[in-house]
């Protein structure tokens, strides 16, 4: 947790959760070109490598433990996602939370998100 927060910084520095995830590196790659619009794509990678590497690192265990993630995680699998493309879901998931909270001042609360 400290060193998401760490690499974050002030979240002041962020008007909105896509900011967040877009330095983190997560959003999904956009490609198109002329009429072509590619509908499988990966991640940009632009933005803090070291955010990235710890949200990947720390996404399973979160898969596991809560029961909103695993129940999220088992959507996107059954959508026909991959592995790491569903994990990538519970990681824009969770960024999105954690802006919340820092914006607010809440503490988590599982019960809210079902």
């Amino acid at each position: 947790g400290t060193s998401i927060l760490a690499e974050l910084g002030d979240i002041g520095n962020y008007s909105k959760p896509s900011q967040i995830i877009k330095f983190a590196g997560v959003a999904p790659y956009h490609y198109e070109s002329s009429q072509y619009n590619a509908q499988h794509t990966g991640i940009t990678k632009k933005g803090s490598k070291y955010l990235r590497k710890t949200l990947y690192q720390i996404i399973l265990t979160v898969i596991n433990n809560n029961p909103v993630f695993k129940k999220y995680y088992r959507l996107k699998i059954s959508q026909g996602k991959g592995h790491r493309c569903a994990q990538g879901h519970c990681i824009r998931k969770l960024l999105r939370i954690i802006y919340h909270l820092l914006e607010t001042g809440q503490s988590f609360d599982p019960a809210l998100l079902r």
